[in-house]
């Protein structure tokens, strides 16, 4: 149970790190401002709880490609709020001693936030590779895996055959009656009397 813990969090923390550089990368790419460092840090925390929860015990595209693409819609809705920093509510004096609330969020974030047709074909693109990379990459793993163990088995067989093997020390033989050379008769071996008289004339 801990084993399985561990694989499906290792595997959802690897899977949240890659879909969140691949995302950066084309949200940057297309034309999205750089986020701060909690701009970046909230959204891949998101991104490996939710991949946690949907990476499963076992190898999953649907699994995959749903904890991407979830992933996906975070990083644009995070790196949009992480651009734009808040401002006060209130800006200072002007002249005629007026003030001016501004907007918590930047006008670059807030026209990102409705994100283009080309945002979206970046982020799409985005999680595709990221699929693909996080799909071949697990098999890649599980292959190496399978012929690390076929690896050590055949070594263990190839160390089985040659260091000896100490073998049992022979148990002595008795000094019975086998080792002497005599049969001793275990019963005495009487022969059957046969009483001769005097031949049958001189008897009569």
């Amino acid at each position: 149970m801990r084993r399985s813990r561990a694989s499906r969090a290792l595997r959802g923390t690897v899977a949240a790190s890659v879909a969140t550089f691949v995302a950066l990368l084309s949200h940057v790419a297309s034309g999205g401002g750089l986020p701060g460092w909690l701009g970046i840090v909230v959204p891949w925390v998101l991104s490996v709880m939710v991949c946690t929860l949907l990476a499963g015990r076992a190898l999953s595209l649907v699994r995959l490609a749903g904890a991407v693409a979830l992933s996906q819609l975070l990083f644009h809705a995070l790196f949009v709020l992480g651009t734009g920093a808040p401002s006060p509510a209130v800006a200072g004096h002007h002249h005629g001693g007026t003030t001016t609330p501004l907007p918590a969020l930047g006008d670059e974030a807030t026209a990102m936030l409705v994100a283009d047709s080309a945002m979206w074909v970046s982020h799409a693109i985005a999680a595709v590779v990221t699929v693909v990379v996080l799909y071949r990459g697990e098999q890649a793993i599980m292959r190496l895996r399978g012929i690390l163990a076929e690896l050590r088995a055949w070594a263990v067989r190839f160390v089985a055959r040659v260091v000896p093997v100490p073998l049992p020390a022979p148990v002595a033989a008795s000094l019975g009656d086998a080792a002497s050379g005599w049969h001793v008769a275990r019963s005495p071996e009487l022969s059957p009397l046969v009483r001769r008289g005097p031949p049958f004339l001189l008897a009569h």
